[in-house]
């Protein structure tokens, strides 16, 4: 895997959804009880681009733990690093390994497991957990992500001022969470005198 190509196609994908997020964000109507149709739909974008954003950061970090720990710049537990890799051993009625599918998270459980793997891959606390409110207000901020993305009724195609605040509150946490994982993956570098061309 050519990582530097890779990470690099994930950078330039994330600046044009950090762009949409930013250029969305003025045109919510926020705090109009009466948007326009237009502000109604800027808010249905405005959630997807969200979600689109912190899900490209999170293949980004994915595919980062997964490289250092394969060229033994960080270690991880093995079934810890195949969770990451998004596959699960084949085993034989005799428990021996005969194969490997692909078993893909969910994207909730996906950040979880890499931004914890992050913590012990780097041997350091993230100061943003999912031991506090925040974590379940983030998932409620999906939820409302899913009802847009995937609509079984007219309803789920509305998004109240309640609902944009949800989703402006989980984008500002998920920044505090990947900028919290490049402070601890510089740490890591810095203390294994590592460079950055090393990853």
């Amino acid at each position: 895997m050519d990582l530097y190509n890779d990470l690099e196609e994930l950078r330039g994908m994330t600046r044009l959804l950090i762009d949409d997020v930013n250029l969305l964000r003025p045109k919510l109507g926020e705090g109009n009880p009466d948007p326009s149709d237009e502000e109604k739909a800027n808010r249905r974008f405005y959630v997807r681009a969200v979600f689109a954003l912190v899900e490209a950061f999170v293949e980004q970090h994915r595919r980062l733990l997964v490289h250092l720990c394969e060229s033994g710049k960080i270690t991880l537990p093995e079934n810890r690093l195949n969770k990451l890799r998004e596959i699960k051993k084949i085993l034989d009625e005799n428990g021996a390994v005969v194969g490997e599918e692909a078993s893909y998270m969910r994207a909730h459980e996906k950040i979880k497991e890499v931004y914890n793997a992050a913590a012990v891959g780097f041997d350091e606390p993230l100061t943003v957990t999912f031991g506090n409110e925040r974590w379940p207000q983030f998932k409620e901020a999906m939820h409302i992500r899913h009802d847009t993305t995937h609509p079984k009724n007219v309803n789920d195609c509305w998004i109240f001022e309640q609902d944009i605040q949800k989703v402006i509150a989980a984008h500002e946490w998920f920044k505090s969470l990947q900028n919290d994982f490049v402070r601890i993956a510089r740490l890591h570098r810095e203390n294994n005198h590592g460079k950055p061309s090393s990853w």
